[in-house]
């Protein structure tokens, strides 16, 4: 392919993309350079803007409506209604085994305090341990640390 060739090519896919208003300003003068110069293009453009031009003012078509009707085989009914017949029984037997009991909703949560604006961080400590800590049970202890008084003088 020479290097005409190609610039020609270019040039016809630009003319056509122009027809369609789609081409850039830019490719649009390129074009125009191209059109000056090649007789070949040149009608290939005018034709091309013809065609967009009475494809634009042809009245449209509305298509006719079409049905296509296949004859079916009775061994074919009879497969098809199998199959459907299995796979209704096949989603039963999963519904039974797996159940249709939905979890219920997780309970909403309790407010835990309302603060004022001048509330100390002991306050709501005090706050979140009477919510941690149920009366009359020990809290447990880590018991891998070494007893405290191993590091008293």
């Amino acid at each position: 392919m020479t290097a005409d060739s190609q610039t020609c090519e270019r040039a016809r896919e630009w003319a056509s993309l122009r027809a369609d208003a789609e081409l850039s300003e830019l490719e649009s003068a390129l074009l125009d350079v191209h059109l000056g110069r090649c007789l070949p293009c040149r009608s290939f453009a005018g034709g091309a803007e013809e065609v967009a031009a009475a494809l634009r003012a042809a009245r449209l078509e509305r298509p006719a409506p079409v049905a296509l009707v296949l004859p079916r085989r009775p061994a074919m009914q009879a497969l098809e209604a199998l199959i459907a017949t299995t796979l209704i029984t096949a989603g039963a037997a999963a519904a039974a085994v797996i159940g249709f009991d939905r979890p219920a909703p997780a309970p909403r949560a309790a407010p835990v305090a309302i603060l004022a604006a001048g509330d100390a961080p002991d306050v709501l400590r005090e706050l979140r341990r009477a919510m941690l800590v149920t009366p009359g049970r020990s809290v447990p202890r880590n018991r891998s640390l070494p007893d405290e008084s191993a590091y008293l003088p």
